[in-house]
């Protein structure tokens, strides 16, 4: 499985990814291939990152023969994870000569089995290229788009091809599908020759740049990720990169990018940023191409670097850069456009509204708080609008943590406090077996009803908040199963970079970890995520779920006796709400082609399954539209213009200026708020609550 390292963590916020090693220099100019050979620098590197997590892990692992051999292929599975570059033989020498060795070289500080299994990529890389290139000298008018043949979207687990004729045909296929994607995006012929060239030629050019920091790095990666995910080396210029996410001062779209198989992906959407504002980017969809400004021309960056495609991205606040994104079924590419700004701590901060609601003839308020991060000062944030909310009277409060990744852990334990009286919020366990317990004194700011939206990539300090609201039994948890960032990181200084290593797990109050398995909602709502692709346990060497003993805590159980009935009412209710069902069956077909394993290439076939996509989605969209009054679109192509608006300095993520109305997940969590408020009081005899 190709690695897919997401590090959430409390305490940290990364605005964008970037690329281990330094930035490329300019190509060799002879076009030779020159293997990369391991200096001081490299072997004090490998010691000193072996030392630490050896040392200081929260889970220290043996280095024996069984690591050895499987870091081996976690090592070869980061530079291939296609399984499209190396040759079967390649492979099979590789375990004879250094399956039982890497142990031993990792404490030697021995260098020659990391930069042979590098260099030995990069040449099978270049010998591809070239055929590639020569293929394209040929023109793309030349290659078969009308034969029976399909290509395979994900190879994590296909042999490697047996000998070099059939690596040139997985190649073939590969070249014949991203030819089928630019025409099914209507660029002219001649624009795909070009723009196929350029790509190939580019990706030479970096092939032919690598350095040695960039062995280490990816050697490095392998190692600490044998520990678990989110442990880390970080060159020197991916440290630099990290506290520009700190310090809040990227220019640029707000993203977290990652390198997988070429592509540049996306990982995270950073709140308060134009990525997350826009609102038509998603984790997993792929930038495969950068423009500058409205006009300019779009640079392909598939097989680019990572950190040049981040240079390409970045700019100046207020300019615009506009990405080609072709989405992870690999349907149609759309190009997006964005103004690039600085991620503010105010562009995360809490915020508040209040959503009306027609119950029996009369109206009814529930308050609605967005909390993005938990950064400094969200407690007292949060504290002021609830007393907000409460002086306007309303009959209950929804949180909405979705997508918040986490932040400071001490904003967490405060913010509990403001919904319970003095309780514990978490427990946190060290590497010795040590526990701390953290929580909040003092009397609650709003001990009304309380409902927490929660989703996939809600984590770390989200999930603490979760779990011990459900523990409690305080509010009612909606949404989907959390990512289970149940780990703590800590930075420590080497002599070229830093490492980030695990020190300490969380615990609910009851005991159970966070980790891995995440806080399951009590009532489930349909999830774009595709859990094995996104979340802790889709992460390899996640540690593992486990528990400890609970701390005496409060337990209230009448939430407990009316969640079948808030099932109930909520299952019959969505059914004909317009809005929800327009969102499970958006999700559902989106599922259906993101499942495909293959992938026709026979252009016109795909042209049909494009246009059949199409129509169904036009047909979803105005079904809705159609249920809410408003005039439907007249076709696919009209649908697609209202959801990519293009941005301006004046409006740089393209919304409307106007108050955005509460989404349909939002809206059916203010109605299962209300159904709780009326059913406790039905329990109650009538009685306020």
């Amino acid at each position: 499985m190709s690695r897919f390292v997401v590090p959430f963590a409390s305490a940290i916020l990364l605005l964008q990814a970037c690329q281990a090693g330094s930035v490329a220099p300019e190509a060799d100019t002879t076009g030779e291939f020159q293997p990369l050979q391991p200096g001081d620098a490299q072997v004090q590197i490998d010691k000193q990152v072996v030392q630490r997590l050896q040392d200081e892990h929260y889970n220290p692992v043996a280095l024996d023969d069984d690591f050895s051999r499987d870091m081996l292929l976690d090592y070869i599975e980061d530079l291939d994870g296609t399984h499209s570059v190396f040759l079967a033989s390649d492979i099979e020498r590789f375990k004879r000569e250094f399956g039982d060795q890497l142990d031993d070289d990792l404490r030697d500080g021995e260098l020659g089995a990391a930069f042979d299994i590098f260099n030995t990529y990069q040449q099978r890389r270049l010998e591809v290229n070239q055929w590639i290139l020569g293929l394209l000298d040929k023109g793309v008018e030349n290659l078969d788009l009308t034969d029976a043949e399909s290509v395979t979207i994900e190879r994590e687990d296909a042999p490697w091809p047996a000998d070099d004729e059939a690596r040139r045909e997985l190649w073939r296929h590969n070249l014949e599908n991203q030819v089928i994607n630019l025409h099914l995006n209507d660029v002219d012929p001649a624009d795909i020759q070009d723009r196929m060239t350029r790509r190939y030629e580019s990706e030479r050019e970096q092939l032919l740049a690598a350095e040695p920091i960039d062995v280490i790095s990816a050697y490095m990666g392998a190692y600490t990720h044998r520990y678990d995910p989110h442990t880390d080396y970080f060159s020197p210029s991916r440290s630099e990169e990290f506290d520009i996410g700190m310090n809040l001062s990227l220019q640029g779209i707000g993203a977290q990018l990652r390198d997988r198989n070429g592509y540049t992906e996306l990982v995270r959407l950073i709140p308060g940023g134009p990525a997350a504002k826009s609102g038509k980017l998603s984790p997993t969809d792929r930038i495969i191409a950068v423009g500058q400004g409205k006009e300019g021309d779009l640079v392909d960056v598939v097989g680019m670097r990572l950190d040049r495609t981040v240079q390409l991205i970045r700019g100046e606040k207020g300019s615009t850069v506009r990405l080609q994104i072709l989405p992870k079924d690999n349907s149609q590419t759309r190009t997006i456009s964005l103004v690039r700004d600085e991620i503010e701590l105010k562009d995360q901060a809490a915020k508040s509204r209040i959503v009306p609601l027609e119950d029996n003839g009369e109206t009814r308020q529930i308050g609605l708080i967005t909390l993005p991060s938990f950064y400094k000062g969200t407690a007292d944030d949060v504290e002021a609008l609830l007393k907000e909310l409460r002086e306007a009277d309303v009959d209950g409060v929804v949180l909405d943590l979705r997508g918040n990744g986490g932040g400071a852990l001490r904003e967490v334990t405060k913010l509990v406090g403001l919904f319970m009286p003095s309780s514990p919020s978490v427990q946190i366990r060290d590497a010795s077996g040590n526990t701390q317990v953290l929580g909040a004194n003092g009397d609650p700011v709003y001990p009304g009803p309380l409902a927490v939206m929660v989703n996939r990539l809600s984590a770390s300090a989200s999930e603490i908040f979760a779990g011990a609201i459900q523990d409690y039994g305080r509010g009612v948890i909606l949404g989907q199963r959390t990512f289970g960032k149940g780990t703590v990181q800590a930075l420590m200084p080497l002599s070229k970079g830093r490492v980030k290593l695990t020190q300490a797990k969380f615990y609910r109050v009851t005991g159970a970890s966070t980790q891995a398995r995440g806080v399951e909602p009590d009532i489930g709502f349909p999830s774009p995520f595709n859990t094995e692709e996104i979340g802790e346990s889709a992460l390899p060497n996640a540690l593992p779920w486990d528990k400890i003993d609970s701390v005496s805590h409060p337990q209230l159980d009448t939430l407990k006796k009316i969640l079948p009935e808030l099932r109930d009412r909520h299952e019959k209710r969505i059914t004909d709400d317009s809005d929800f069902q327009y969102q499970v069956k958006r999700i559902d077909l989106l599922r259906e082609r993101s499942e495909r394993e293959s992938l026709s290439l026979q252009l016109e076939e795909r042209r049909e399954q494009q246009a059949e996509f199409r129509e169904r989605s036009l047909e979803l969209v105005n079904a809705k539209r159609r249920a809410n009054g408003e005039e439907p679109f007249e076709d696919y192509q009209a649908f697609q213009d209202s959801e990519d608006d293009v941005a301006t300095p004046e409006n740089p993520t393209g919304e409307s200026e106007e108050e955005e109305e509460p989404d349909a997940y939002q809206q059916e969590a203010a109605r299962i708020l209300l159904d709780t408020v009326n059913l406790l009081k039905a329990r109650a005899g009538g009685r306020a609550i």
